[in-house]
């Protein structure tokens, strides 16, 4: 992966931080329909019914996302800038499904060597994702970048006259 800044994009339009908006922060916060059952010996059971994702973004910058023109009453996709990630020993790993991971950007893979993370190749097979052998390492990371459709709240943002500085964020919910 490049280190060229990837956009935020919300309902098809692109936050470019270096177009002004300056740089972007993402959140994630998981939720979810769960709680710790206790069996009559007081050993604990995690039932889940469902789980989501909740995300707050936010910037600084010399001028705010124009983001007024979207209908927040609909799901908007959000194509996210925060990459998720998965550690192992194995070079193979099953990522979510391509629905739910960014079009525009090809999952990325490092591999530790010695105190080192290096960049190797990754092969995709549908979900499935491969990283280069490299001799002598001792892990494996992959990352991706990932898509949500999102019910989003309207943008807040302030602006300060005295440094012409806008503070903007917005908090969305994984439909």
């Amino acid at each position: 992966m490049d280190n060229a800044p990837t956009p935020l994009v919300l309902g098809g339009v692109s936050i470019i931080q270096h177009a002004g908006v300056g740089p972007i922060r993402q959140r994630y916060e998981p939720i979810g329909g769960s709680s710790v059952l206790r069996l009559s010996g007081g050993t604990g059971i995690k039932m889940t019914n469902w789980s989501r994702t909740a995300t707050t973004v936010s910037g600084t910058g010399y001028l705010d996302p124009a983001l007024d023109a979207l209908d927040y009453a609909q799901p908007l996709e959000l194509l996210c800038v925060k990459p998720r990630a998965m550690i192992g020993t194995a070079r193979q790993f099953s990522l979510p499904p391509a629905a739910q991971r960014r079009p525009d950007v090809t999952p990325w893979g490092w591999a530790l060597v010695r105190d080192q993370w290096i960049d190797v190749l990754v092969q995709m097979q549908g979900d499935g994702a491969e990283l280069q052998a490299v001799a002598g390492a001792t892990a494996y990371r992959i990352h991706w970048l990932p898509r949500l459709v999102v019910l989003a709240s309207p943008l807040s943002s302030e602006f300060d006259e005295g440094t012409g500085l806008y503070d903007w964020s917005l908090s969305a919910e994984e439909i």
